[in-house]
């Protein structure tokens, strides 16, 4: 009962305090790793099975030796625009966001060179890439809402506090809450803004009883914003050894930037009573900030065989992504209560935090087939396989090697076969298609989103008229999955319907 006692002093001296460094989640890794059907209209028509194909930007990615395949040289530009809708259901209330985007997705530019002026015979073509290809895009608007009768946010910050002594949370004017304390951060700031009402008697001041009393409910609501988006700058080079041998290198620089805004409120029942002394917990804002910026590296090889024209068969291996990141974070929470018949408010702010780190993606290999029928059309498929459990953090900026996260992301996370699909007919100077791609959860059977599937379908069409080529997509992502908005066994789950449709045009012009 410590905080009873003396709670408009402490009042007075409220003030923002977390305690420790922001920490990596595997989440986070999912969310460096995972890349899904990107680059020009005619690759994401195709449902991005592109591999045995070349001919086509988007190659230098999936598989540098369809570079080779060029017979002159090529320069493309993409945009594209994007609207997506998240449908979020939690205890039985529905809630709709949405975000409309312009982007360009790829720019590039291919040249070819003859080194022995034959068409057919030896070293046919020697071509160069350069360019960049969107990877991933996070702008993203999502809400979910619901009334919970059984349990706070609060009874969670209890939960994490019991065991701190309550001098662990109190906040002075020369306090440094990353290094001066053991306890959690955000379970001092619910102690500063009154959401861990007080000490419980006879727990040495270790236990603490929510402000939110049992039986009591409130309303939930989770406002999320993020924006930023991934890339690849890729230099290329890819050989055409008489038109049945394709080889191609790329290396790869990729950029990621990524900025999460969130504000998690709960609004009291108007049916709560007070507590006995008159005191009665109104509302309360969580609001997160967390920014992430990065580069990395990595290379690709990739062959292609042709053993008749009709048939390409292609094999590539990606290493890991090689990055190196910065975060940045900043919380505040706030809280109004009617004490003693006066409105109160208080509020905590932490600092600015900073923390750096590497991160090393999993390996990848690409299979790929395509048949070719004539003058006609196409068929193809890719195949990707990757371990999302052997994803590593590295060289925390505290010395940390991460060796508990990298064990949780064992346990959790599986390897994975993608699968893209595509197909073309060809009408004299049109080609029409379409293509599909799957990509199943990298989550282990029995976590919360092992059945968190993400499908994607695909049409196009593509007009060629001399050197000039327009070609155009839309693309459909469709996937659900949950979360919880805190971690209390007991809490029901977030369900989220995510539909993105993305409309792209690529301009092309051959040389």
């Amino acid at each position: 009962m410590i905080r009873h006692i003396s709670r408009f002093f402490l009042v007075l001296m409220a003030s923002g305090t977390v305690t420790q460094l922001f920490s990596q989640t595997i989440e986070d890794g999912i969310r460096f790793s995972q890349t899904l059907n990107g680059g020009t209209a005619r690759s994401i028509s195709l449902g991005g099975a592109i591999g045995a194909l070349g001919g086509d930007f988007t190659s230098l990615s999936i598989n540098p030796a369809g570079l080779g395949v060029y017979k002159s040289g090529e320069l493309t530009v993409t945009p594209s625009f994007k609207n997506q809708k998240v449908s979020s259901t939690y205890n039985g209330i529905k809630a709709t966001d949405t975000r409309n985007r312009l982007y360009f997705d790829n720019v590039g530019v291919v040249m070819s060179l003859k080194p022995n002026g034959s068409d057919d015979k030896g070293l046919v073509n020697l071509n160069m890439g350069v360019g960049y290809t969107r990877t991933n895009d996070f702008f993203s608007n999502s809400i979910a809402t619901g009334d919970n009768p059984n349990n706070s946010i609060m009874d969670f910050f209890a939960v994490k506090a019991k065991g701190y002594y309550y001098n662990d949370l109190l906040v002075d004017d020369n306090y440094n809450p990353f290094s001066e304390s053991s306890a959690p951060w955000d379970v001092i700031m619910a102690w500063n803004t009154y959401l861990l009402y007080d000490t419980i008697a006879g727990t040495n001041g270790t236990e603490y009883d929510p402000a939110l009393l049992i039986g009591d409910g409130v309303v939930q609501k989770n406002a999320v914003s993020t924006k930023g988006g991934s890339g690849e700058f890729d230099i290329s080079f890819a050989a055409n050894i008489s038109n049945k041998l394709y080889l191609g290198l790329t290396v790869g620089i990729a950029d990621y930037s990524f900025t999460y805004n969130a504000t998690y409120s709960e609004d009291a029942f108007q049916s709560n009573p007070a507590r006995s002394n008159g005191d009665r917990f109104y509302y309360s804002d969580y609001m997160q900030y967390f920014e992430t910026s990065g580069t990395g590296y990595n290379i690709k090889l990739g062959a292609i065989y042709t053993p008749i024209p009709s048939i390409r068969i292609g094999a590539a291996i990606h290493t890991p992504t090689f990055f190196s990141f910065s975060d940045s974070y900043s919380y505040t929470m706030k809280s109004n209560f009617d004490i003693a018949g006066v409105e109160s408010n208080f509020t905590s702010n932490s600092p600015l935090g900073k923390y750096d780190y590497d991160f090393e993606t999993p390996f990848k290999l690409v299979g790929s087939f395509a048949y070719i029928i004539k003058e006609y059309g196409l068929i193809s498929l890719d195949v990707e396989h990757l371990d999302y459990s052997a994803m590593r953090f590295r060289d925390g900026g505290n010395g940390d090697n991460f060796t508990d996260l990298n064990q949780s992301i064992d346990g959790h996370f599986r390897n994975v076969t993608n699968i893209r699909v595509g197909g073309e007919a060809r009408i004299n100077d049109f080609s029409v298609r379409a293509g599909y791609a799957y990509y199943p959860s990298p989550y282990k059977s029995g976590f919360l989103n092992d059945n968190s599937n993400t499908n994607q379908l695909s049409f196009g069409l593509g007009y060629r008229i001399g050197n000039f080529t327009i070609d155009a997509a839309y693309l459909q992502t469709l996937q659900n999955a949950k979360y919880k908005f805190y971690d209390l066994t007991d809490l029901n789950v977030v369900s989220t319907k995510t539909r993105d449709g993305k409309f792209l045009i690529t301009l092309g012009f051959r040389f």
